[in-house]
């Protein structure tokens, strides 16, 4: 049996020949019955002396274009309830809260 997966999208923001953001995402829908039209925002990162410069907004912005070519037409994404910063960020890029619980097992020794 073959399983469908899609590549990891990613984007970096380059300014001088240095690297000063990323964006990891999926535009995938094999794992857990979740349809096809779904992508995820993994990770985003941004170096601190350019935060504030429109580098996130950017490379989201460009995510969720290329995620749309492909037939994506909701992106989920993790964040920490603890992490306003970054919750403010997806906020004002349009994300609300979605639908889905994150469950959690802790494992002990």
């Amino acid at each position: 049996m073959t399983e469908k997966k899609s590549p990891l999208l990613s984007l970096v923001a380059e300014m001088d020949d240095k690297v000063v953001g990323f964006i990891l995402g999926d535009a995938s829908g094999w794992e857990y019955g979740v349809p096809e039209n779904i992508g995820w925002i993994d990770t985003i990162g941004v170096d601190p002396s350019f935060q504030k410069k429109g580098v996130a907004s950017m490379l989201m912005e460009e995510m969720l274009s290329y995620m749309k070519k492909v037939g994506v037409d909701t992106v989920y994404t993790f964040v920490n309830w603890r992490e306003w910063g970054l919750l403010q960020f997806f906020d004002a890029m349009g994300f609300r809260r979605g639908d889905m619980i994150n469950l959690e097992f802790k494992i002990e020794d």
